[in-house]
């Protein structure tokens, strides 16, 4: 999507928020054919009878194919454009008890943060020099500030993070949730936004036994295989940094496994064989 589309998006959203619900639902649904892999890889991902977190839920991609899979689903949504779009949108799930939206940022601490929110994109972040980078105007919005491990009432077999260069803060917040629970993990990490990110996450996630992996040409890959250089480029990106150019390499989403068998159903779901 180039900015002009951007900008557009931004336009329906803030004048005509039904048109824009009714858009998303059908991006949604569609969203398996043209999205990121890893959408694929959910019913992989997802642990029978267990809760799913979408953090960093942004307009509910994740959300709507999550409440598909698992037990039960929190959506965590800091800008509150979005996490009223959310509310809106998915309300029967709402009142029905299988989702819950939590409108506030996570991290390593409690309190309230301020979220930077582009005017002509969703990719708000509390990390200042993640958005904005083009010349966008930024709103500055101060958002609740909460832990992941507030929010340990119940089991959790699969957490989606992705919030903009802030996932080290997120997950340090979390160590507790994730070590008692191991749930596998979907995180994107980008060095151009937080250097060193994928490094960050390894050292907080490997003494919790977890293992990183990330997908590549319908394969599943270990973090050895990997190479800023050659798999996170800027220049496989459009002009604005939100979309990958068609036809180029740009990896930026990761994931991490504690438990037994998961690498292999994902191989499975990947339609590669165990072990290779």
């Amino acid at each position: 999507m180039n900015h002009s589309l951007s900008s557009l998006k931004a336009a329906i959203e803030l004048r005509h928020p039904r048109m824009f619900r009714r858009l998303t639902w059908l991006r949604d649904r569609l969203a398996p054919y043209y999205a990121e892999p890893e959408l694929r890889l959910l019913p992989a991902l997802c642990v029978p009878g267990e809760a799913a977190y979408d953090i960093g839920a942004n307009s509910g991609i994740y959300t709507f194919w999550l409440c598909r899979t698992a037990a039960s689903v929190t959506a965590f949504e800091p800008n509150p454009k979005l996490a009223s779009l959310l509310e809106s949108k998915f309300a029967p799930l709402i009142a029905s008890g299988r989702l819950r939206v939590e409108g506030c940022a996570l991290s390593d601490g409690d309190g309230s943060i301020v979220l930077h929110v582009p005017r002509s994109s969703a990719l708000a972040s509390v990390e200042v020099g993640a958005v904005g980078a083009h010349g966008e105007e930024v709103e500055a919005v101060t958002v609740p500030r909460r832990t992941l491990d507030h929010y340990d009432d119940r089991t959790v077999g699969f957490l989606k993070i992705d919030v903009e260069g802030h996932e080290s803060a997120v997950v340090g917040g979390g160590l507790h949730l994730i070590g008692r629970d191991r749930p596998n993990l979907l995180i994107e990490a980008e060095e151009r936004h937080n250097p060193g990110a994928l490094a960050a996450l390894q050292a907080r996630l490997a003494p919790l036994g977890y293992r990183g992996y990330f997908v590549l040409a319908g394969r599943l890959c270990t973090l050895d295989g990997f190479d800023p250089d050659r798999h996170q480029s800027r220049s496989a990106l459009n002009a604005a940094g939100t979309h990958r150019v068609k036809g180029r390499i740009y990896i930026n989403n990761f994931i991490f496994v504690a438990r037994d068998g998961v690498a292999d159903r994902l191989r499975a779901a990947l339609g590669q064989s165990s072990g290779s």
